[in-house]
C-alpha cells in the first residue's frame, strides 16, 4: 500500500506536524513562566492552549493577590508552552503574554 501525505488546508505550526490551535491536544506539554534575565519557573503540565490560558490566568491572579498582601511576587514577561515537535525535541508551541 502506498503512503500518501495528509495535506491540510492550514499550514502547520513551525516545528510541528500540524497547526497548533486552541483545542489541539498537545500530548505532554509544559507551561513555563518566563521572567527577565533568562529566569523561568515551571507552572505545570498542560494538554491544550485553552488549558494554558486558564492556568496562566489563575497563576497571574495568585501573583496579584500576593502583591496586594504586601508580598513581592515575580511578574512573568510571558507564559510559554513547550511541546514535543517533529524531531521529538521540545520546542515552543505558543507564547502568551500575561
Amino acid at each position: 500500500m502506498a503512503r500518501t501525505k495528509n495535506h491540510s488546508a492550514t499550514n502547520p505550526t513551525p516545528g510541528f506536524a500540524i497547526e497548533i490551535k486552541d483545542d489541539t491536544e498537545l500530548g505532554l506539554a509544559i507551561l513555563v513562566a518566563e521572567f527577565a534575565e533568562n529566569a523561568y519557573q515551571p507552572i505545570g503540565v498542560v494538554v491544550s492552549i485553552n488549558e494554558v490560558r486558564e492556568i496562566a490566568e489563575s497563576d497571574m491572579r495568585g501573583r496579584m493577590r500576593d502583591l496586594e498582601a504586601g508580598k513581592t511576587p515575580a511578574c512573568p514577561e510571558a507564559y510559554v508552552v513547550w511541546a514535543q515537535g517533529l524531531d521529538g525535541d521540545y520546542r515552543v508551541a505558543r507564547r502568551i503574554m500575561p
